[in-house]
């Protein structure tokens, strides 16, 4: 009786340290699923102090790995539901053809009804393929990163605190930061102008680029901001600066010194050191001539036809085609997506670089060198799936990176203090901008284009995309 009871307690026990194990695996997940939600500044502080197994983080990784093949199986059924549906609505205008030669009212307005119900549905194919390709791998490389900073900042950030410690903190490739504009990064900056003024020429010609700023206090505010930076960075050639009318948040640099900062990004900034540190970056990319080395033989026209072709049809007519019109206006499909990575030197290595050396730039140029990644932070925390889609495929999210971001950060020399983190002239700007932009929004809805197709009300589009499915 004795033994029964001993060994009824014995199970009870063990039921109840299974369930209690059980309980704290699913305690650790949640926590993790937090940890990996919060901004990377954020998690840094929390890296160091909470402690997760290799086996617990690989778990939960196996399972981001499902959450997303499983988000991408959705919106793939959610594509082919709406393809279904303008399928539907096409074959409803094939019925209208046959009902005689003319159009009564009766038919012309069911006939519009169903081009602006195609168009619309359009319009949200391009959104959901865009989510699917690029956004929803995006939204988990993030994570991915996230989950890797987790696991590997508290011994990074050991080593890092040895090598100052021990007077290695220069031994790091670019560690020279006080020769920043005597050193040289990379030979012949000279020899990319011709290849930037071929690529801008093409673009143009192709329709890729999307309007210049005309108000001057917008255009000379940046214009002032890269200067700064250029005159505390490695250029060797001048900087040409061009500011983008586009929502799209996004800025990239051509080889040779052609930078373009889109307005979305002045609008998604909260302070002028987010600003420059996007600039810092981009003319990171261009003084080690990264555009140049990928391109190697091949010629621009090489690495723009892609996103010509989009641009020619988006110009030329179909219904698809005014899709991607709208889709290109309201900012949730810009530029970024066009332009072949090729040109503007995008590559893990290459961004990297870019990182440390936008990095050094602003901090040289007397700005809190964090400013890019906070501006970062912002496209990684950002609701949806699309909206953010552009500025990570042309700055592609992973975990060396903010490593090597946070790292560099740490081996800067303390001696400068008083870093600038915003002005009263940025947020001056920003007002700005938005005067403009309201002033402008009808005269941009009028504006002629070549695009075909049905003339639908654009706050429908508006609706469309906004919305984060």
């Amino acid at each position: 009786m004795f033994q029964r009871h001993i060994a009824s307690t014995l199970t009870l026990l063990l039921v109840w340290m299974a369930g209690a194990g059980a309980y704290a695996e699913v305690a650790r997940t949640v926590e993790l699923r937090q940890l990996v939600e919060k901004p990377y500044l954020e998690l840094l502080e929390h890296a160091t102090t909470a402690r997760f197994s290799a086996q617990e983080i690989e778990q939960f990784r196996k399972q981001l790995e499902k959450e997303k093949d499983a988000e991408k199986e959705r919106l793939k059924t959610q594509e082919k539901e709406l393809k279904q549906r303008v399928d539907i609505a096409r074959k409803e205008l094939e019925k209208l053809n046959k009902q005689s030669s003319r159009d009564t009212d009766v038919m012309a307005s069911k006939r519009q009804d169903l081009h602006c119900g195609v168009q619309k549905m359009e319009l949200e194919l391009t959104k959901i393929k865009t989510a699917r390709d690029q956004g929803v791998p995006v939204a988990y490389e993030n994570k991915f990163a996230k989950l890797d900073l987790l696991g590997e900042w508290p011994a990074k950030k050991k080593e890092i605190e040895t090598n100052i410690a021990s007077e290695h903190a220069r031994d790091r490739r670019w560690g020279n930061v006080e020769d920043i504009g005597v050193r040289v990064i990379a030979e012949g900056q000279e020899k990319d102008i011709k290849v930037g003024e071929r690529a801008v020429q093409e673009m143009k010609a192709y329709g890729m680029m999307p309007p210049e700023v005309e108000d001057k206090e917008i255009k000379g505010y940046v214009e002032k901001l890269a200067q700064t930076v250029a005159s505390n960075s490695d250029l060797k050639v001048p900087v040409k600066v061009t500011v983008l009318d586009s929502d799209e948040v996004n800025a990239f640099a051509l080889p040779g010194g052609f930078l373009y900062v889109n307005t979305g990004v002045l609008s998604k900034a909260e302070t002028e050191s987010e600003v420059v540190g996007v600039i810092a970056h981009e003319l990171g990319h261009v003084t080690a001539r990264h555009g140049a080395k990928l391109m190697k033989r091949a010629t621009i026209a090489n690495y723009i036809f892609q996103g010509a072709q989009l641009a020619a049809a988006i110009f030329t007519g179909g219904l698809s085609s005014v899709a991607a019109y709208y889709a290109l206006q309201y900012g949730f499909y810009g530029l970024g997506m066009m332009l072949d990575l090729t040109l503007l030197g995008v590559s893990r290595d290459y961004e990297m670089e870019a990182d440390q050396l936008g990095v050094q730039y602003a901090w040289k140029a007397g700005y809190a060198p964090l400013g890019f990644t906070t501006f970062f932070d912002k496209m990684a925390s950002e609701k949806g799936y699309v909206r953010s889609a552009s500025f990570f495929r042309t700055h592609p999210p992973f975990f060396n990176r903010i490593v090597g971001t946070f790292s560099e950060i740490s081996y800067l020399p303390a001696a400068k203090t008083d870093l600038k983190v915003d002005s009263a002239d940025f947020h001056r700007v920003k007002e700005q901008l938005t005067k403009v932009e309201n002033e402008t929004k009808q005269e941009r809805k009028n504006r002629p284009t070549l695009r075909r197709g049905p003339q639908c009300p654009d706050d429908e589009m508006e609706k469309i995309s906004k919305s984060t499915d």
